[in-house]
């Protein structure tokens, strides 16, 4: 199976995974707010959820989310007032819990559905860690694509036996592919291309590389790995 993504970045054709439905669906958690114009871009004809803080950017863009998931203690309490006024199906919880606003948010997403997520940048690196880690167990449990993007940075989420063609569309200051399980992996359209290279968690050397063709094509052979790009000129915070 294959399924392709258009973002502003540019095209992303991911081939053979398990399984997937119709379309993409959307989700915002509580991590940097991506570019109001980049997530209204991004959202065009998906189906929105969002964890906690995720609500803020929702409402900012004038969407309203399939649901709003978390515990009540980062998004504004005026946005979960606005929420509330506008009957946005909500799942609170108690703030002394062990899952994550986000990991509550995945076990309520539809089954079966690739998943772009967007608010997982920034901030905490252990926030971030745990992002990355929860993501992945469940692209592994569920099958289907995952991609963490906003407008300054992207992460395509890659297992055993799948691969991705990239057409960018705009310019990269770096594309890096990062062992998130000792790995194998080829990668063409690059300065420095790979092929069937074992890539070791404890060695992970294929950051800082460069786009050099029209398409960049990627295959994962074992494990799992993230396929990782950097926006030009984006000013992080």
């Amino acid at each position: 199976m294959e399924i392709a993504l258009s973002l502003p970045q540019g095209r992303f054709v991911i081939k053979n995974f398990e399984e997937y439905g119709n379309d993409f669906i959307f989700a915002a958690a509580g991590g940097r707010k991506p570019d109001l114009n980049w997530f209204k871009a991004a959202a065009v004809g998906k189906k929105v959820y969002c964890a906690d803080k995720g609500i803020e950017i929702c409402l900012d863009a004038g969407m309203k989310p399939e649901l709003l998931c978390g515990d009540d203690d980062s998004a504004g309490k005026d946005y979960l007032q606005r929420a509330q006024q506008q009957d946005i199906k909500t799942a609170l919880f108690n703030p002394a819990k062990d899952d994550t606003d986000l990991q509550l948010l995945l076990t309520m997403l539809p089954q079966k559905a690739p998943l772009l997520i967007t608010g997982i940048w920034g901030g905490r690196f252990d926030h971030l860690y745990s992002n990355v880690f929860s993501l992945l167990a469940y692209k592994q449990k569920s099958g289907v694509p995952v991609i963490m993007a906003d407008e300054a940075e992207v992460m395509v989420l890659l297992t055993s036996g799948e691969s991705l063609e990239f057409t960018p569309q705009q310019d990269f200051t770096a594309l890096s592919l990062l062992p998130l399980t000792d790995s194998k992996v080829s990668i063409s359209g690059v300065r420095w291309p790979l092929e069937n290279a074992q890539l070791l968690q404890n060695n992970p050397y294929a950051v800082s590389n460069e786009i050099t063709a029209d398409v960049v094509k990627v295959k994962c052979h074992g494990g799992c790995a993230g396929f990782y790009l950097k926006t030009a000129g984006c000013k992080l915070p």
